[in-house]
């Protein structure tokens, strides 16, 4: 092993020169004969952030991390900046400096090391003897799941060659080869297979019987390379994680994903949805607030921002025999304080609907359905005969607004609200409108956008799909109804609230009484013998702990 040079072998002027406290990163004079090796080994043992920083900025990322690789694999590191468990925080560090904006177009967000232990401990469970990390970056999942299954498999999985890393950005690949190989030996370098490339070309093949695990890049593309496979799902969506995903769902035995949430009930994901139809697994799905599954990075490109990060999702790819398609979790919204407890796979498992969804032209979206409700949503869509847009008029002189930004409940309103955002309904019949106006300050349609959506806003054509049963109603129920709505409309002043981040944002927060009494009388016209505050697992903020 290469030891640093001793200070005697290099005089304080050339040091001053080479890495002065003034210039750092200045060249030194032409006329000077001192040995470069010399001072670039002193230079990287007192190497510090600010010394780094200098370096992204003079000569770029990758010429700073090939003189950093260099050093950490032949020389013994004194400098705690660059141990081993320093590297990948360093690098983001790097990429924030060089090019913020660029990284962020290119869809970078980083792993934090909770979820990565939930995927590794899914990942192990799957089939597959050859281990691929596609979007390897610089290694945080493969390196989690190697850890995950201890030292003397992790070398003998390297040593016999059964370790395949991809990525397009060479210096995060080049950092993730040589933290393995400092972590496991250095003579495991020549079975480490690193590929450099564009993963989405069609030249790239995975390996036979092998098993992945992936962040993919999250960014839309405004073409279809030619390299690429033209596929269905890539010209419908256009977007990145989704090709990522379809390839890799094709080529693999089975695997563990973590993407945005969009592909499960988006329209143009249903391509993909149709592809999944022929495999097998199941999808956790996260709300992003009031804690979302990326924040808590220092130095991430994205994943600083706490309160409006990234939906996300973990595919879990199994393909058991004899199954196909998908189970999933509601829609899981959860606090940071409880974030330790719920970020454990047993933990996050316990969400999961037991029903494999297969999706078709009548049911195109995965239903995130809480197991809880699964009788609620039954009955309730099966004594459906008719969606609201059915009873929707263009110019009905009875009119109610709903905001489209709802993140715990929904609200129906007289006329139009003092806001941006929001759905205008017109009716013609004064029944139908008390009607629907109930059934919007109920659980039911803030539900319906849980189950299909669930995003920044209500699609206005997923509302007008919300499914009805007023021909169902009898002459009582439909007095019931246009009792409550004229009491809540009586009463609606009292209950607005107003917000001013842009220019003025009413809305209404009825008091859940109100809710919960409609609830009660839906649920009874439904036949359903069920305690109308089970709705709280669908308005709390809490995943474990019921919160309102």
């Amino acid at each position: 092993m290469k030891k640093i040079a001793t200070s005697d072998q290099i005089s304080i002027f050339d040091l001053f020169y080479a890495y002065g406290q003034t210039n750092l990163g200045q060249n030194k004079p032409e006329d000077d004969n001192v040995d470069i090796s010399h001072i670039e080994v002193w230079k990287y043992s007192v190497y510090d952030l600010p010394c780094y920083e200098t370096d992204v900025l003079q000569r770029g990322l990758e010429k700073t991390w090939e003189g950093i690789i260099s050093y950490v694999l032949n020389y013994d590191v004194t400098n705690q900046l660059l141990e081993l468990n320093n590297l990948t925080e360093l690098y983001e560090i790097g990429l924030a400096l060089q090019d913020k904006q660029g990284k962020k177009n290119s869809g970078q967000y980083y792993t934090p090391d909770d979820v990565a232990n939930v995927m590794a401990d899914w990942f192990d469970r799957q089939k597959g003897s050859n281990i691929c990390d596609v979007g390897c970056g610089t290694g945080k999942l493969i390196l989690t799941y190697l850890d995950l299954i201890g030292k003397n498999a992790a070398i003998e999985l390297l040593r016999d060659g059964r370790i395949y890393l991809y990525d397009s950005d060479r210096t995060a690949l080049n950092i993730c080869k040589t933290i393995l190989l400092l972590k496991y030996g250095k003579d495991l370098e020549p079975y480490i297979h690193a590929i450099h490339c564009d993963f989405l070309s069609k030249e790239i093949k995975l390996p036979k019987d092998c098993k992945v695990i992936s962040n993919p890049p999250y960014a839309s593309v405004k073409y279809i390379n030619p390299a690429w496979e033209k596929t269905d799902v890539a010209t419908h969506t256009k977007e990145l994680y989704s090709m990522f995903m379809e390839k890799i769902i094709i080529q693999s035995q089975s695997a563990v994903i973590i993407t945005p949430y969009s592909f499960i009930g988006s329209p143009k994901f249903y391509p993909l949805r149709e592809r999944m139809n022929h495999y097998n697994g199941f999808i956790v799905s996260f709300d992003n607030v009031p804690g979302n599954i990326f924040c808590g990075r220092k130095h991430g490109i994205f994943n600083t921002n706490t309160s409006n990060s990234v939906r996300a999702a973990i595919t879990v790819i199994e393909n058991r025999d004899g199954l196909m398609g998908f189970k999933t979790t509601p829609l899981i919204r959860f606090k940071n304080i409880e974030r330790k407890k719920l970020l454990k796979s047993e933990v996050l498992e316990s969400f999961i609907n037991e029903k494999y969804q297969i999706v078709s032209e009548d049911n195109p979206m995965y239903l995130k359905c809480a197991k809880e409700l699964n009788i609620i949503w039954n009955t309730w869509n099966t004594n459906s005969d008719h969606r609201l847009g059915d009873y929707v008029t263009e110019t009905g002189k009875y009119v109610l607004s709903m905001p489209n930004t709802c993140r715990y409940f929904t609200t129906a309103s007289v006329g139009k609200m003092n806001r941006n955002g929001q759905i205008v309904l017109n009716f013609d019949d004064e029944c139908v409108f008390y009607y629907v106006y109930c059934l919007i300050n109920s659980s039911f349609a803030y539900w319906f956008w849980r189950l299909f959506d669930g995003g920044i806003t209500y699609p206005r054509g997923l509302l007008l799909n919300l499914p009805t049963f007023y021909d169902k109603l009898s002459a009582s129920d439909k007095q019931f109804f246009h009792n409550q709505a004229e009491e809540m409309i009586r009463s609606a002043d009292k209950y607005v609230v107003t917000k001013n981040n842009v220019g003025i944002q009413e809305n209404i927060k009825f008091p859940r009484a109100f809710r919960d009494k409609i609830n009660r009388k839906i649920l009874d016209i439904l036949h359903l013998q069920v305690d109308e505050k089970i709705f709280d697992i669908i308005h709390s903020n809490m995943a474990l702990e019921i919160s309102i």
